[in-house]
């Protein structure tokens, strides 16, 4: 009897602990796009469409847009956790779950050097550069790594990890040759597949036990 209670009790703290990482990371998802549109309303002469993102982290309402990533920073490192429990596959899972740590690390250092996004001669602007590109490089590759323990859930869950794999392969890259004219919606439009995927994810572990 006091096996089956603590085997009760662990599957109870196994659940919640799933749960709050996924609240957090569909929370940190919601509020990346929230703090976007608010910037976007309180920054004066701002244009999404020939904008960046980053160019909302400049100014007097810089710490809104610094906030709405900072927190999808912490929701990637949450969500990396509760994949590094749950443990569906081999050393393909664990390096996929452990590049999606340090995926939020890297949003974290891009919303620190946001600021230096339009001073191309100065070190943050290099560090943002940097941070971006390791963005782009790695997020695909979390994809198709983690792909081979989704199948375990359905491969439904796999295929669609894998399209987002290849949808990011070719659309990311063109977004550096992009005109001016158009690239704060192509960033935003690039931006959305990255939270497809993690908003998606974020639901999986909150569905974990189920």
């Amino acid at each position: 009897m006091d096996k089956q209670n603590f085997h009760s009790s662990s599957d109870r703290s196994s659940r919640i602990f799933f749960q709050i990482c996924g609240i957090v990371g569909i929370a940190s998802n919601l509020i990346v796009v929230l703090t976007d549109f608010i910037g976007i309303i309180v920054v004066d002469s701002y244009n999404p469409i020939k904008q960046t993102i980053s160019n909302l982290a400049i100014g007097d309402y810089a710490w809104i847009q610094d906030i709405g990533l900072n927190l999808y920073g912490i929701g990637l490192i949450v969500c990396a956790i509760a994949l590094w429990r749950w443990n569906l596959g081999d050393w393909r899972w664990q390096l996929g779950a452990t590049l999606l740590f340090f995926l939020g690390i890297d949003i974290l250092i891009i919303s620190e050097h946001d600021q230096y996004a339009k001073l191309p001669n100065s070190s943050g602007f290099s560090v943002h550069l940097y941070a971006v590109y390791v963005l782009g490089l790695i997020f695909p590759l979390i994809c198709f790594l983690l792909s081979f323990g989704f199948r375990k859930i359905s491969r439904r869950w796999q295929y669609f990890s894998l399209a987002i794999a290849v949808v990011w392969l070719i659309f990311a890259p063109p977004f550096f040759q992009i005109s001016t004219a158009f690239n704060g919606l192509y960033e935003r439009f690039v931006a959305l597949i990255l939270l497809c995927w993690t908003t998606a994810i974020s639901w999986l572990i909150f569905h974990r036990e189920n």
